[in-house]
This record gives structure tokens, C-alpha cells and sequence, in this order.
């Protein structure tokens, strides 16, 4: 029930993401979407539990490589999955784009908040990540990102991931 409502929330996201249109150079790049699957882990006190996460989110640029981004997915351990923890982050990315040409290779840097949602409980996050995305044609790309969200409040704690994502416009 829970993994259904957040499929239902992630394509909420995916709609104004989906009606964003690109191009690569950095003076008309309105915005893309994405989905991702992933290595993690959540680390605390010394030791680490691997994990795998899954989700979708989207992107609007605001201003030349300045962006507004959304997404939200699901992390659990790879022991038992469906123990995890919903992630929904709302950040402030810059991409590093140029309005002089098009690029390929286009680099960025992410943070913001992340709610952090399992049954009952919540918590309050930050997080942050850089990476890039490599567009093979102009409606499509892979992104590989690293992105960590932290637990600040309480003993620190982290829910990281090795982000491989296609990107689609």
C-alpha cells in the first residue's frame, strides 16, 4: 500500500518535469525529469549497511544553470528491502551550462532538504550532491550523481547513494 502511494506521488513530480522542454546550451534549458536506481547506504556510528534505492524526481531551470528540483523514491537495506525509508527532497541545484554552445557533458552541484518517511515516523534531513549528466541526443541523458542525505537532529547519521539515472525531456 505504502510503495503504491509513493509510485502515485513520484509521477505527480514527473508531470510538470514531463512538460518541461531543452535544449542542452544554458540560454533556452527549461528542465528535464528522471528516474534512478542505486547503490547506498545508511551509515552511523562507525558502521554502514548496504542499502539500494530507487525513485524519480524532475528538475526546472530558473535561471541560466540555476534549478528548482524535486524527487522522491524509496531506500531500504539489501537484506530487506521493504524495511527502508521514503525520501522526498525538495533543492536548489546549479548546472553548469553554457549559453555560448552546446555541451554533452554538463556537470552540477545539488543541495536542500529531504523528508525522511517510514510508517509512522519522520524525520527532518539535509542533503547535498554533485555530479553530471552525459546527453546522448537532445531528449535523452545519463546522470551519475552522489548525493548524501544527513541526519542532524540526534546522533548524525547518513542515507547516501551512488545515483545512476537516465534523463529523459
Amino acid at each position: 500500500m505504502q510503495l503504491r502511494n509513493l509510485g502515485i506521488l513520484g509521477l505527480l513530480f514527473l508531470i510538470p518535469a514531463g512538460k518541461c522542454t531543452a535544449q542542452v546550451r544554458g540560454d533556452d534549458y527549461h528542465g528535464h525529469g528522471y528516474a534512478y536506481v542505486t547503490p547506498g547506504g545508511f551509515s552511523a556510528r562507525g558502521s554502514t549497511a548496504a542499502a539500494l534505492a530507487l525513485g524519480v524526481g524532475g528538475e526546472a531551470m530558473l535561471y541560466k544553470g540555476l534549478a528548482a528540483g524535486a524527487d522522491i523514491g524509496w531506500q531500504g537495506p539489501t537484506q530487506s528491502f521493504r524495511n527502508g525509508v521514503g525520501l522526498a527532497s525538495f533543492n536548489g541545484a546549479y548546472h553548469f551550462v553554457s549559453s555560448q554552445r552546446e555541451r554533452r557533458l554538463v556537470p552540477f552541484v545539488t543541495a536542500g532538504y529531504t523528508r525522511a518517511f517510514a510508517n509512522q515516523n519522520g524525520a527532518n534531513l539535509a542533503n547535498y550532491g554533485a555530479g553530471f549528466q552525459y546527453w546522448f541526443k537532445e531528449n535523452w541523458a545519463f546522470r551519475f550523481e552522489g548525493r548524501d542525505h544527513i541526519n542532524t537532529s540526534g546522533p548524525v547519521a547518513h542515507a547516501w547513494q551512488i545515483r545512476l539515472a537516465i534523463v529523459f525531456r
